[in-house]
């Protein structure tokens, strides 16, 4: 017996020394209370399979986190297990991959010492451990030979995984379960087994389709499918009797199409693609920060994920993808634009996940076909997808209006399959230096867009030597899409997709648009670049003395902190001296020695890319700079009627800023913590219902007024359109002659006050404002396509230009009858009668 057990011993040395020798495991784990275990109750671990190399593995991260090990006897009061763990499968014999049932004796012992002791319970703690982590692939040698997937290897083959996957090696430690409840849930030991195995198998396979995601199949087998299927072949066949062509080579053209659209997904470009990015990451950014992935780990077990991010550089989906991979989680299938399958990078873009697609499918319904059958399959299979609602990459920084194509598509998708529940995933991704920054800029100054090519890309790779500080990803609140429909469209289920949407799906589509814009804005991250950049920007030089910098950051951050502008915003730095001295370290700002005190500044180019990163958490700020503006030059006013001129001007800066607060309680809720914030710390004076700006030519007045800068242009903007309009007369403008007239009013003034920030005149923007206006009845369209308003308009006029200065108010009507004057001429102005 002896010399059995030095045996045993000498054996588990050798084997936990090869283990040792040429594995590293990655967890997600990496202090023992994120897994949320009770230190006083007994921890029984469950693993898949009877796997030797597994249970070392486990025996080696529990010994590392502190836990209690595997391998040590389980005390209960009436008994004593051997061990700690039992296993779901085992293989029916030692070569070969087919396994039965496992060895669930300590398990039934387990529940029969619980019944006989109510008061005792024992934590089931699932652990699952994925070697290479890659999703099944027909066609790739080198998964059939060496990588795990979802048909169990051999013995053999274990070996060889151990060999050539041991430093790619994933364990999750799941969240515990209680068996107690399982005990007292069951009538007999026997139903509380298999409920327990139920559950536990069930929570393996979701954990593996969140990890490595369902099976794939080969590209050429789902372009088949996609081309057989019924809509498809419904829409071959319906074009051939309008056009005449042949049916034959309709089809080849919708095979062509599908193998135009497909990813061809693989592991090893993934893993490949995870080496080169690692090492760009670290060459372009000093850290990449995730907030609130538990809220994505927890929806991933039971919903199909779509992640739905803010779109500001084509590094956005690469950067998704990787912070997924390297948190354990399988990398989406991305929408990708057509213009981004260029030779050579669109291959390898697509085997990384992306799908391309074509920015319009109109007059092409065999294209539109093959697209939404394709984005079926793919939800249905279970893959993950990504796609951005404001369709193109934003130049101004800020959200763009959401997009209906892509939503609607998913809607139709779930209309047809709503077996597994769909969650939208909002996901802001914040820069505090672009890549792309200086292209932006020219494009806003007028540059004609430049198309890309592997030139371009080639060029682009001087971006290397540059340094672009931390990008930083939150992770939103899940939206259900179940849910959502539910609520919004309750006969969502009955629609009929082979007729055009009803009215209340098309409005039921814009919500959820709306929703998923508002989301991505609620989790917003203050960087200290954003914060800076927010502060420096307001002052018509840039520079600002230092002790009022500090005071003025000191003001945000307090603000984020005790008036936040929802609960998922985060902020980054929250230290104002360590902000100023972060700028200078990574040279977004500058140190201006004087006798008198030190001024901190930024160059006039920087200064251009630094608007950008501004205007991707400007929202933020709107609220509180709203406040401020109707407060500051010392104006006193009640509190009543201050709410009232917020809630006049809060729908126009809700449509442009996609603002969450959707009732007059919350909103008149965070107007209350605002002012209770300015006052404490002296900006704002109460007196009973009394409030007043703090007394001019003082500190608290300054950063006041400086606060009021974050509104200025949007106000400015307002009070020029609408001034244009109230100028020209009712009646008298088209909606494009509207826009025209405004934007090269706004360009003009940016020349003339240095606002050094062409998003003012960003012609999207005074687009939306005028569909704002139309929205809200204050304007409409007569019969001959002009713009007619009444006194209501003029009313708004009237407020808008209370709160601008007296000097830039008269530059403003100024222009607007030098505008009014040239304006006469132009086609899209109703001549006179």
């Amino acid at each position: 017996m002896t010399f059995w057990f030095g045996l045993d011993r000498l054996f588990f040395f050798l084997a936990r020394l090869f283990l040792n020798w040429c594995t590293r495991t990655t967890s997600l784990h990496r202090e023992p209370a994120d897994l949320g275990l009770d230190p006083n109750r007994p921890v029984f671990y469950v693993l898949r399979e009877a796997s030797l190399a597994d249970l070392l593995l486990l025996d080696r991260e529990t010994r590392r986190l502190g836990l209690p090990s595997p391998l040590s006897p389980l005390a209960l009061p009436d008994r004593t297990l051997r061990r700690s763990y039992f296993y779901m499968y085992k293989r029916k014999a030692l070569v070969g991959r087919e396994r039965v049932g496992g060895n669930n004796r300590r398990l039934i012992q387990l529940v029969e010492s619980l019944g006989a002791h109510p008061d005792q319970d024992v934590q089931l703690v699932p652990v699952s451990l994925f070697w290479g982590r890659r999703p099944e692939k027909e066609n790739s040698l080198w998964k059939i030979i060496f990588a795990e997937n979802w048909s169990p290897p051999g013995f053999i083959k274990k070996f060889f995984i151990i060999l050539t996957q041991g430093r790619q090696l994933f364990i999750n430690i799941s969240q515990p379960m209680s068996l107690r409840q399982l005990v007292d849930e069951s009538a007999s030991p026997e139903r509380t087994v298999r409920k327990a195995q139920r559950i536990v198998r069930v929570h393996f396979r979701r954990q593996r389709e969140a990890v490595i995601g369902p099976d794939l199949s080969h590209r050429r087998t789902l372009v088949n499918s996609l081309v057989e299927s019924t809509p498809v072949r419904e829409v071959i066949s319906q074009t051939a009797a309008e056009s005449g062509e042949a049916y034959e080579k309709l089809e080849a053209r919708a095979r062509s199409y599908a193998m135009e659209i497909a990813a061809d997904y693989s592991h090893t470009v993934i893993r490949f693609l995870e080496i080169v990015l690692e090492w760009v990451w670290n060459r372009l950014y000093s850290g990449l920060r995730a907030y609130n992935l538990h809220r994505l780990q927890a929806v991933a077990q039971d919903h199909e994920i779509i992640y739905v991010p803010c779109h500001r550089s084509h590094a956005d989906y690469l950067l998704l993808s990787y912070l997924l991979y390297k948190n354990g989680l399988v990398p989406p299938h991305i929408a990708a634009g057509i213009n981004l399958n260029l030779p050579v990078i669109g291959t390898i873009l697509r085997r990384g996940g992306a799908f391309f697609m074509r920015r319009s499918f109109k007059d092409n319904p065999i294209y539109a076909a093959v697209f939404n059958e394709y984005m079926h399959v793919t939800l249905s299979r279970g893959y993950s997808i990504e796609y951005f609602v404001e369709g193109g990459r934003s130049r101004s920084g800020r959200m763009l209006n959401p997009r209906p194509g892509m939503l609607k598509m998913t809607v139709e998708s779930f209309i047809r399959d709503s077996q597994k529940p769909i969650a939208l995933v909002p996901v802001y991704i914040g820069y505090e230096k672009l890549i792309e920054g200086s292209t932006y800029i020219g494009e806003l100054h007028g540059k004609k867009k430049q198309k890309e090519s592997i030139f371009g890309f080639l060029k682009s790779l001087s971006v290397l030597r540059s340094h672009f500080g931390e990008v930083h990803v939150n992770f939103g609140e899940p939206l259900l899409l179940k849910s959502f429909l539910d609520e919004q469209a309750p006969a969502w289920q009955q629609t009929d997709l082979n007729q055009p949407f009803p009215a209340p799906m098309k409005q039921a589509i814009n919500a959820l648009g709306n929703e998923v814009v508002t989301r991505i804005n609620a989790v917003a991250v203050a960087n200290p670049v954003n914060l800076l950049s927010l502060a420096l920007l307001a002052t018509p030089k840039h520079t600002m003395d230092e002790v009022q910098l500090t005071r003025q950051l000191e003001l945000y951050i307090t603000l984020l902190q005790q008036a936040p502008y929802s609960s998922g915003a985060q902020i980054a730095n929250s230290d104002a001296a360590d902000i100023i001295e972060y700028g200078m370290k990574n040279d977004f700002i500058h140190r201006i020695e004087h006798a008198m005190g030190d001024l901190i500044g930024t160059d006039n180019i920087t200064a251009l890319q630094m608007a950008y990163v501004r205007n991707n958490s400007l929202h933020l700020f709107v609220l509180p700079g709203l406040v401020c503006s109707l407060l500051k030059d010392a104006r006193s006013i009640r509190r009543d009627q201050l709410k009232q001129l917020v809630h006049l001007l809060y729908p126009f800066f809700q449509g442009e800023y996609f603002l969450h607060w959707d009732n007059d309680e919350d909103l008149f809720n965070a107007v209350d913590d605002i002012l209770r914030v300015l006052a404490d710390q002296g900006l704002v004076l109460m007196e009973d219902d009394q409030l007043r700006g703090a007394p001019l030519h003082s500190m608290e007045s300054e950063l006041l007024n400086h606060l009021a800068q974050t509104v200025a242009q949007a106000l400015e903007r307002f009070y020029l359109t609408i001034r244009i309009l109230v100028q020209h007369g009712s009646d008298r403008l088209t909606p494009e002659a509207l826009e025209e007239l405004a934007q090269q009013t706004a360009q003009r003034l940016s020349l003339l006050y240095e606002f050094n920030s062409p998003e003012f005149f960003d012609r999207v923007v005074l687009r939306n404002f005028i569909s704002q206006l139309r929205a809200y009845s204050l304007v409409s369209t007569n019969d001959a396509g002009l713009l007619t308003f009444d006194d209501r308009l003029r009313a708004l006029d009237g407020e808008a230009r209370r709160m601008l200065s007296p000097t830039l108010r008269q530059a403003i009507v100024r222009l607007t009858q030098l505008c009014q004057a040239t304006g006469q001429d132009t086609a899209t102005v109703a001549p006179d009668a």
